[in-house]
């Protein structure tokens, strides 16, 4: 599936911001849509960067980075549920390595759940290895 991948920064294309909704429509993370909605505008207004899949002209993943220097942190990954299971996730953070590692980060950090059935397994399909508490994973950028 070809998936192309957008790098965006404040302020967010309203297209964008429309469809988050839809894309964390069930996340975990966030109590509703809405609730998940604030928090990304609120997050790359404070520096963040969005990255959004998209395919066909729709967006349907979404994740954020955090940081600066060699060092990032990648958090609130999603998928839009009817495209799970196709390999957006991976397609899409492969991208997100490559496109960190141009920004000059080394390494990219994530914190999930490891209890959630198929966690570890997607993070090590992504490239990451655990690294320090139950649920950190690591991923080196650059060689």
């Amino acid at each position: 599936m070809p998936v192309l991948v957008e790098r965006a920064t404040a302020p967010l294309d309203q297209a964008l911001v429309d469809e988050l909704a839809r894309i964390y429509t069930d996340s975990p993370d966030f109590a509703s849509p809405q609730a998940a909605q604030s928090v990304v505008l609120d997050a790359v207004a404070s520096g963040d960067v969005l990255y959004a899949a998209v395919f066909n002209g729709r967006h349907i993943a979404a994740v954020l980075v955090r940081g600066q220097g060699a060092t990032r942190h990648l958090r609130y990954l999603n998928v839009h549920p009817a495209t799970r299971g196709r390999g957006v996730a991976v397609r899409m953070v492969e991208e997100v390595r490559r496109l960190e590692a141009e920004q000059g980060a080394e390494w990219l950090e994530t914190d999930f759940d490891a209890t959630r059935e198929g966690i570890p397994e997607m993070l090590l399909a992504m490239g990451f290895i655990p690294h320090g508490s139950s649920g950190h994973y690591r991923a080196r950028l650059v060689d």
